[in-house]
């Protein structure tokens, strides 16, 4: 073969060898790009599925803060709304003080009046007619048989019914100002001081009885505090009633003089028992205090009661605070019960009078009382239920007076104004208890 030809050969064999192995990169190449685009289109299918999700997440984000914000605005809606509220409230409340406010200054000016004119008419001081002869001391003596009140002493127990009720009034609306005062402004703290706390319980359980004290310091008042208001009433009212109703401020000696007037009013008429009764009172006073001012000290021992219910109710407060917040209301209640005490136990001789405050537990007596909630409480509580007293709210007032000839002492007494009472049912209309279980005054009874 010439050399020509196998060139051409070796050529040939070359030309098909670079073919084969082209061919064969070729598919390796193929192949591999079928690889990747196998691979990419999985990714594009992964990164499809996370945009689908990303996009759902995206459109939930949105749908949540589309809900958020209408929700924020419902809420900002509602407490625009309650403050509103809380603000026509406040607007009422104000408007109702300035009318007790008003309503305090007519029953003062009232008062001012009324005792100027009894004044002018009381003929009590002087001489009685002479249906008895007057003893060596100067007092007049009446055989039980003619003691027959003229009618002057008729108009001045009239004048001094006028006067006494209106100044019981006024001690009522003063307590019940300064209760609504300060159970507007009442507020809870989140942690008590637990010495001064069990200190004031004690306080407040000797002062209103231990079944107010407890549910004081049992449930929450700050959503409703109602029951702070109760239990303020409760507590001036008794303190009130008991300056009211003392001989000379000292315990020891109020059963001696009670007891003797007692035995007094057995033998003597009335208008010699009133003088007695006056003269005592007057002239142990005077051997006590020698004319010193009581009201001060009185308006501090208040401050300090109502600084003890407040700190077992749970909240913060000392007596120099509700000295300063309520000093001139405080000060009123007490001068006004010790002006009705004087006039009660020096003034008037022919007659006596009671302020009434209803004990605890006593069955509620229509006749004898009234609620001051005006029937609807009592509907609350299980079938069958005998309503009964929890608290005095507001104090009451009678006049007794000596039956004419009676040989015993028999007395007649003339209801003026009935007290005020809260009935048991109010735990059950404030939910502390359910209808079936049995009342707090009741477990504390059965004890």
């Amino acid at each position: 073969m010439p050399p020509s030809s196998a060139i051409s050969l070796t050529q040939v064999f070359w030309g098909i060898g670079i073919l084969l192995t082209t061919i064969t990169y070729a598919n390796a190449v193929t192949r591999k790009l079928r690889e990747q685009n196998t691979q990419l289109r999985k990714e594009v299918e992964r990164g499809k599925a996370e945009q689908d999700k990303l996009t759902k997440e995206v459109v939930a984000e949105r749908e949540r803060s589309a809900k958020l914000e209408e929700e924020k605005l419902a809420e900002t809606m509602f407490w625009s709304r309650v403050d509103r509220l809380a603000r026509e409230e406040l607007s009422k409340r104000e408007q109702a003080l300035r009318q007790k406010d008003a309503e305090l200054v007519a029953q003062r000016e009232q008062i001012r009046d009324l005792q100027n004119n009894l004044r002018r008419t009381r003929s009590l001081r002087q001489a009685p007619p002479s249906a008895g002869a007057p003893a060596p001391n100067g007092h007049p003596i009446f055989p039980e048989s003619t003691v027959v009140a003229p009618p002057d002493v008729r108009s001045t127990i009239a004048a001094f019914d006028e006067v006494i009720l209106h100044m019981v009034r006024t001690l009522n609306l003063e307590i019940s100002e300064v209760a609504t005062q300060v159970t507007n402004s009442f507020h809870v703290v989140e942690a008590p001081e637990p010495d001064r706390a069990a200190l004031a319980f004690e306080r407040a359980r000797e002062a209103m009885g231990p079944v107010m004290a407890e549910l004081l310091e049992s449930i929450q008042h700050q959503d409703d505090p109602i029951l702070i208001d109760i239990a303020l009433k409760t507590d001036m009212v008794g303190f009130a009633a008991e300056i009211v109703s003392a001989w000379d401020f000292q315990h020891q000696s109020k059963s001696v003089f009670t007891e003797v007037y007692k035995q007094m009013l057995r033998s003597e008429p009335h208008l010699v028992a009133g003088q007695w009764r006056s003269y005592a009172q007057k002239y142990s006073k005077q051997r006590l205090y020698n004319g010193r001012d009581l009201a001060s000290g009185f308006s501090l021992q208040l401050a300090e009661r109502i600084a003890d219910l407040l700190t077992v109710a749970g909240a913060s407060t000392t007596t120099e605070a509700i000295i300063v917040a309520y000093s001139p209301h405080l000060e009123t209640i007490t001068r006004t019960a010790l002006e009705l005490q004087r006039i009660i136990g020096e003034e008037v001789i022919s007659c006596d009078y009671e302020v009434l405050v209803v004990h605890f537990d006593e069955i509620f007596d229509a006749e004898q009382m009234e609620d001051i909630y005006g029937g609807e409480v009592p509907m609350a509580g299980p079938p069958g239920m005998v309503p009964r007293v929890l608290s005095t709210a507001d104090l009451g007032l009678r006049r007794v007076e000596k039956v004419p000839g009676s040989a015993e002492g028999e007395v007649a007494a003339t209801m003026l104004l009935k007290p005020k009472v809260v009935l048991d049912t109010i735990v059950y209309e404030l939910g502390l208890v359910e209808d079936e279980e049995p009342s707090p005054l009741v477990e504390e009874t059965a004890t």
